[in-house]
C-alpha cells in the first residue's frame, strides 16, 4: 500500500528517499527534459542535510561553526584542512546529544555520519572490531556502565565507540617571523635608540616550554609587556623563565609581590605575538597551531610540560592510579589538550567542572566561567574504558539522548570531507545539492529553470545517500510511477556502490541493482561541481537520444 503524501508531490528526490516519502520538506523539485534543457525548481531547504548547532566550537581556527568562512582551517581526521563551503539552514525537531566517556557532549542532526568502531563486551571484558564504520547519529548505540556488587562495569553486548583521531603532524618550522607583529614606526624608534629587537622567534623545546607556561600563568598587555605570575616558592621556575627570555635577547625582571612572584619583560612585538598565539585571558587560552600540529613530538611534549608546571597537579585515585590533572576555563584549550595527548598515544579525560555565572566573593560581584577538568592517568594499569589504536583512540559512548531544538543549524564542506566535533570525527556530506543550487555555482546558467508538476510528470530522479534493502522496493515504486522518458542520477559513493557502508548486510551495493542509472556522479561526497557536470552529461545524453535526434 502506498502512503498518501501530506502536501503536494515530489518530483526530483534528493537525499534519503524514505524520509521524503513520509514528510513534506519544502517546495517540489522537478526536471523536465526538453531538447537538452533541464527545467527545475529547487527546494528552499534540505531536511536531509547533516548539521550541528551554530554555537558548536570546531577545532582548527577554534571558533563556533557559525563564524567559519571559506578558506578557514578546521581539524579533520588527518590534520588541518581547509573549509571549501559553508551551509546554514532552518531546523525544527530533535537533535541527537552524544556523550563519549571522558569527552565533552555534542549535538548533531540525526542523519549526521559519525566515524565509529564497534566494541563487543562479554563478562566485563571488551574486544574491538578492526574496521571503522560511518554510522548516522540516530543509529548509534550506547553502553553506560552499570553497578554490579558495588563496582561499575559495562554490560555484555555490542555498542559503538567514538573515534578520537591521533592527528599527524603537518607543521615543521624552526623559527617564526615576528615582522607581522611589528609596527614600522615602533621599529624605527627602537632602532634609532641603538636597539635591535629580534624579528625571529625560535621554535625549540625551551621556547615551547615557555609558551606552555605562558598559557598557564602568563598574560600580556596589548602593546607593551609580557608577564608570568608564579608562586612565592617557585624560584627555580622563575629562574628558568628568566634564562629562556634572556636567550631570546630580552631583559626580564623578577619582582616579588604580595601574592605572587612575577617575571616581566618589555616587548611590544612579543606581547602581540603571544596574545595571538596563545590567546588572551584564562577563558581564551589555547595551544598554538605550530605547537599542536608540529611534526616533532618533543616540541609538543615540552609545551605540555610547561603548561603542567604552571597549572597542573597530581591526584591519586582511591583505587590507586595516579592522574596528572589541570583545570582550565578555556573550552578550546581543554579540547586541544585532549588532541595533544592523543598524538602522544594517551587519552585525556575531560570532565565538566563548576558552572560559570554571577556570584559574590568577599562582598564583590564577580562573573566566572565554566571550568573543565583535564586528567591523564600516569601510573601503569589496565585500561578498560578506551583503546589506543595506531590512528585513533576508541572511546565508548556513555550517553545518547534526543533533545528538542528549533533554530538554525550549520555544516561545513572541507577538503577531506571530515571535521571534528568535540574531537569526534564526523562527515560533512548531504549538502552538495544545496550548494549547486546556490548563487556560487548557479545551475540556471545551464538551463535549470523553474517548472511545476506532479510525481508522475517527473523526468529525473536523483538518488544520494544510503539505500537499504528495506528501502529498495519503495525506490523501485517511485521509479515505476515516473512517465517515460525518465532518467536517473546516482550521486555519491553510497548510491553507486554502498560507499562507507559497502560491507553492511542491509545496504545495497549500488542502486543499479534495482533501477537503471543514466549518470554516475562519484565522490564521498561529490563536490557541487561534480553534480553540475553530471547534469551537463545528462543533457548531452538527452540531445543524442534517438527520440530527439530523429534517428
Amino acid at each position: 500500500m502506498v502512503a498518501v503524501q501530506k502536501t503536494g508531490a515530489f518530483q526530483v528526490l534528493v537525499g534519503k528517499v524514505d524520509d521524503i516519502l513520509q514528510y513534506a520538506i519544502g517546495d517540489p523539485l522537478r526536471y523536465l527534459a526538453n531538447w537538452g534543457r533541464l527545467y527545475s525548481l529547487w527546494p528552499v531547504h534540505l531536511e536531509t542535510a547533516c548539521c550541528v548547532p551554530p554555537d558548536t566550537v570546531i577545532p582548527g581556527d577554534n571558533k563556533p561553526i557559525a563564524d567559519y568562512r571559506i578558506g578557514d582551517e578546521v581539524t579533520g581526521a588527518g590534520g588541518l584542512v581547509n573549509v571549501t563551503q559553508t551551509f546554514d539552514r532552518e531546523f525544527s525537531g530533535q537533535l541527537i546529544r552524544i556523550k563519549g566517556r571522558g569527552m565533552l557532549p555534542f549535538s548533531v542532526t540525526p542523519e549526521h555520519p559519525i566515524l565509529t568502531v564497534e566494541r563487543r563486551m562479554s563478562g566485563g571484558k571488551g574486544s574491538y572490531s578492526g574496521a571503522t564504520l560511518w554510522k548516522e547519529a540516530g543509529d548509534l548505540t550506547e553502553s553506560p556502565p552499570v553497578k554490579v556488587n558495588g563496582r561499575f562495569t559495562y554490560p555484555s553486548g555490542r555498542h559503538d565507540c567514538l573515534l578520537l583521531p591521533r592527528v599527524k603532524g603537518s607543521i615543521d618550522v624552526t623559527a617564526l617571523d615576528l615582522k607581522p607583529f611589528a609596527k614600522a614606526r615602533g621599529l624605527n624608534i627602537v632602532r634609532g635608540r641603538g636597539e635591535n629587537p629580534p624579528v625571529q622567534f625560535p621554535v625549540n623545546g625551551e621556547t615551547a616550554w615557555m609558551l606552555g607556561l605562558y598559557t598557564a600563568k602568563g598574560w600580556s598587555t596589548e602593546n607593551h609587556d609580557v608577564s608570568f605570575a608564579l608562586g612565592h616558592d617557585e624560584d627555580a621556575l622563575a629562574g628558568r623563565v628568566k634564562s629562556t627570555i634572556e636567550s631570546l635577547g630580552y631583559h626580564p625582571h623578577v619582582r616579588e609581590r604580595e601574592t605572587s612572584l612575577v617575571v616581566r619583560f618589555s616587548s611590544s612585538i612579543l606581547a602581540r605575538a603571544m596574545r595571538e598565539w596563545c590567546g588572551h585571558l584564562a577563558e581564551g587560552k589555547r595551544i598554538p597551531d605550530f605547537i599542536l600540529y608540529h611534526k616533532d613530538l618533543e616540541i609538543l611534549k615540552a609545551f605540555i610540560r610547561g603548561y603542567l608546571e604552571g597549572d597542573g597537579n597530581k591526584a591519586i585515585d582511591l583505587r590507586g592510579p595516579v592522574h596528572q590533572r589541570a583545570v582550565t576555563t578555556s573550552k578550546v584549550l581543554a579540547l586541544q589538550l585532549q588532541l595533544a595527548y592523543a598524538r602522544l598515544g594517551q587519552f585525556a579525560h575531560i570532565k565538566e567542572g563548576r558552572k560559570g555565572g554571577v556570584s559574590k566573593t568577599l562582598g564583590r560581584t564577580v562573573r566566572t566561567h565554566d571550568a573543565y577538568d583535564v586528567s591523564v592517568m600516569e601510573s601503569e594499569g589496565k585500561i578498560s574504558d578506551f583503546k589506543v589504536m595506531p590512528d585513533y583512540i576508541a572511546v565508548p559512548i556513555r550517553e545518547i539522548a534526543a533533545v528538542d531544538y528549533s533554530g538554525n543549524v550549520m555544516n561545513l564542506e572541507t577538503s577531506d570531507n571530515t571535521y571534528l566535533v568535540s574531537n569526534a570525527v564526523v562527515h560533512n556530506c548531504s549538502v552538495e545539492v544545496g550548494a549547486a543550487a546556490g548563487a556560487r555555482f548557479d545551475f540556471e546558467r545551464f538551463g535549470a529553470l523553474e517548472a511545476f508538476g506532479s510525481l508522475r510528470q517527473c523526468d529525473l530522479l536523483i538518488v544520494m545517500g544510503t539505500v537499504t534493502r528495506k528501502l529498495a522496493p519503495r525506490l523501485k515504486l517511485i521509479y515505476d510511477q515516473m512517465a517515460e522518458p525518465k532518467y536517473v542520477i546516482a550521486m555519491g559513493a553510497c548510491a553507486i556502490t554502498g560507499g562507507l557502508y559497502f560491507d553492511s548486510y542491509n545496504v545495497l551495493r549500488g542502486i543499479d541493482d534495482v533501477i537503471p542509472v543514466d549518470v554516475y556522479v562519484p565522490g564521498c561526497p561529490p563536490r557541487a561541481e561534480a553534480l553540475l557536470q553530471g547534469i551537463v552529461l545528462l543533457q548531452e545524453k538527452i540531445r543524442r537520444s534517438p527520440s530527439l535526434s530523429g534517428v
